[in-house]
Parts: C-alpha cells; structure tokens; sequence
C-alpha cells in the first residue's frame, strides 16, 4: 500500500480508532444487514400472502405510522436516559421480535394480521431506537471525530443496503422468506455484544434532561424552536418533509418496478436494491472522504436523485434499470447524508437528541402517508407512473429549496445586524 493510499484509509476510517467506535461499528454492521433481509422478506411475504401492492403500502403505513405520532418523544427518551442502556434494551426487543415472526412464518402459520402486528411493534420501538443511536454517536467518539463517525454509520447502512437485498432475494427464491427473518433476529446479537463490551468510562456523555411529564412538552418545544430559528435545520427538514413523503418509497418503488414493470421476480427485486445499495455506498465513502457537507451538494444530490429514479421506472431492461437506480442511489446518499449531517453541526449536544428526533420524525414519520398514496398510484397506475411522481418531486423540491436558500443567503448578508451565519460548508458528513 502506497503512503497516499495509506493516508487516503485513514482518513476515511479515522473513527476506527475509537475501541468503543470498532465495536459498535462492527455491531451495525451485522444487524443493519440483517435489518435488510428482513425488509425484503417481508415486503415479499405480504406480496405473496395478499398479491396487492397496496397492502406492501399499507404495511409499510403501519411501520412507520409510530414515528409519525410519536417520534418527537423518542428524542425526550434519548436525551433523558443512558444511551448505551437503552439501546441494548431496544436491540434486544428487536431480536425478540424477529424471532417471533421467523418462527411463525417457518411453521407456515403466518397471517396478514401477524404480520403488520409485528412490523407494528418494529416501529414503535424504533421510536427510541433510532435518536438514541444517532446521540450516541457523539457520546463515543468525542466532537474532535464526530464528523467522521457519522459519516462511517453511512458507510455501514449502504453497504448493508448492497448485501441485504441481494442475500435476500436469493434465500427468498431457494429456502423462503423464515430464514431472513431468524437471521434478522441472530444479527441483533452482534449490536448487543459490541455495546456490553464497550468501557463506559471512556464515554462522553451529555448532561441528561430531567423534570416529570409537564417538563416533556417544554423540552420539545426547544427543539422546535432552535428548529425555527436556525434556516439551514429548517430548509433540511421542511425539504425532508417533501421527499420524504413523495420520493423516499423505495421498498414500494422497487418492489414495482420489479414485479409490475421488469417481470423480475425476487432476484430481480433483490438486484434492483443492491445495485440502488452499491451507488449509494461509492457515494457514502466519497462523502466519508470529505468530511465536509454543503446546502449546494445536499441540493444537487437531492435532484440527481430524483432524477435517476424517475428515469429508472421508465426503462425495459433489468441491467437499464440497475445503472440507473444506482445513480439515484449515489444522489441519495449525498443529499441524506449531507442533510443529517447539517442538522447536527448546527444543534448543540444538549439538544441533540430531541432535534435528531424531529429530523427522524419527518424522515421516517412522512413514510406512512407516502407508503399508502403510492401503494395505490402503482396499483391503479402502475410503477411508471409512481417512479416518475417520486422521482419529480425530488427533482422540483431541490429546484425550490436552492431558491429559497439563495433568497436567505442574500437576505442575511444584507439585513443582519450581528455575525454572518456559519458556513454550511464546514458541516460534517453524516
């Protein structure tokens, strides 16, 4: 290896250096691949047990209605109690979970209710999940590696998004959907075992909330407020808002192209959303590189997104539409990563955890309206006519956040009395 390669690694994986950081980086970066197995299999097992596409978006409805109503609260969690504790308890209810609907699904007695039963449950504890592992970050690494860390938990996702589906879809065409689902559930072990073996003492934690139920609703409308006041938090989470609902569909998206538009089956569905995966993960390690995230290359990843997607639905061929959902995925990854990414440059480490929530909570929360609208666009319509809404929406929802931003940007330079607004450009990556 070259001294500029060995730099190059380094750089990239800096984090890596942390002993709490490699066993927690480790732990994810089984669960999260087995976290994908189970979303391809069950988007498969309700297919197969309803043949609608509107009941995958019904289901999908149902797993992500809990961070529509309860996701803000999930941030108070977060910020209130041991972040390490609660995610060994949370990890753990997972693993449970899974474990039931692996063995249901084996034993052949899987029913529709069952199912969103437990996809049900999946998001009410991801609720908590999800803002105390984004807070946790910090609390491991110290602010000195933080931008990097967080970009490495994008590195993770990705690459679990290239491996899952495409180890899904194979075990779904040669033994079925129980095995992705039992091994779902052995993966949460990695995540456990990583956490328990951590030195608490070489934490940094914050300071926790406290006060009882009245305090709750104060807290949150802290974060509302830094939320308000703080334009580059705004634009990224009114513009989450936007794609999230109409564009980030992807299990419905692709699921349609492959079963409705390509013909492809599970494997098909399985390298649609490994190749989507592989141009994000070149797009994470290409961001993780940087370590820096502008509102011009969120913006500009946002529209590559929605772009490629559209065009991926239009397409007849299986290859076609791999090379282009992988340059979607690229775009995706460049404008999620950059967004989560100014969210916490501009949020102090107190309100961390309660802001990521809303963040989370427009991110996941809009899914359930999403999931339902387009489960019947492609129902009635059909998977062109729902990748080219999805994929447009994104592209127009970038063309007026840059046109809101510019007007801002000329606006404070011009109007404000006090210090010009940090520089977005030395925000670090997610």
């Amino acid at each position: 290896m070259t001294v500029s390669a060995r730099a190059v690694t380094s750089r990239t994986f800096n984090s890596l250096g942390n002993r709490n950081y490699r066993f927690f980086f480790a732990g994810q970066a089984v669960s999260v691949t087995g976290s994908w197995l189970q979303s391809t299999a069950q988007a498969w097992l309700i297919l197969e047990l309803t043949h609608s596409p509107l009941m995958l978006g019904l289901l999908l409805t149902v797993q992500f209605l809990p961070s529509l109503l309860l996701q803000p609260f999930g941030g108070v969690v977060a910020d209130r109690w041991p972040k390490r504790r609660l995610l060994i308890l949370t990890q753990s209810s997972f693993a449970v979970t899974a474990a039931i609907l692996g063995i249901t699904d084996g034993l052949h007695r899987a029913r529709v209710w069952e199912v969103f039963l437990v996809v049900a449950v999946f998001g009410v504890i991801n609720v908590v999940d999800g803002p105390t592992r984004q807070a946790f970050v910090p609390e491991m690494v110290g602010k000195g590696r933080l931008p990097n860390a967080v970009a490495l938990n994008s590195m993770v996702f990705n690459g679990a998004r290239v491996v899952g589906p495409a180890i899904g879809g194979v075990l779904i065409a040669t033994v079925g959907t129980a095995v992705c689902f039992d091994l779902n559930a052995i993966s949460y072990l990695a995540v456990i075992a990583g956490l328990m073996l951590m030195r608490p003492a070489e934490l940094h934690p914050n300071p926790r909330l406290k006060g009882g139920v009245t305090a709750v609703l104060t807290q949150l409308r802290e974060a509302v407020a830094h939320v308000r006041r703080t334009p580059e938090v705004k634009l990224v989470i009114v513009l989450m808002a936007i794609v999230g609902t109409f564009s980030f569909n992807l299990t419905i998206l692709i699921t349609a192209i492959a079963r409705t538009g390509l013909h492809a089956g599970a494997g098909g569905f399985g390298l649609l959303s490994a190749a989507l995966g592989a141009g994000a993960l070149v797009g994470a390690v290409g961001v993780a590189y940087a370590s820096r995230a502008t509102m011009r290359g969120l913006l500009i990843g946002c529209a590559v997104f929605g772009l490629f997607l559209a065009l991926a639905g239009q397409v007849a061929g299986l290859v076609s539409a791999m090379i282009l959902l992988a340059l979607a995925g690229g775009g995706m990854i460049v404008y999620s990563a950059m967004s989560n990414s100014v969210v916490q440059t501009f949020t102090t480490g107190s309100l961390r955890g309660r802001v990521m929530s809303l963040y989370l909570w427009v991110f996941l929360g809009t899914t359930p309206l999403g999931s339902l609208l387009f489960g019947a666009i492609e129902q009635a319509w059909g998977s062109r006519a729902a990748t080219a809404l999805g994929g447009s929406v994104a592209v127009l929802a970038a063309a007026g956040g840059t046109w809101w931003w510019n007007r801002t940007s000329r606006s404070r330079r011009a109007y404000s009395a006090g210090l010009p607004p940090a520089e977005p450009s030395a925000a670090p990556t997610a």
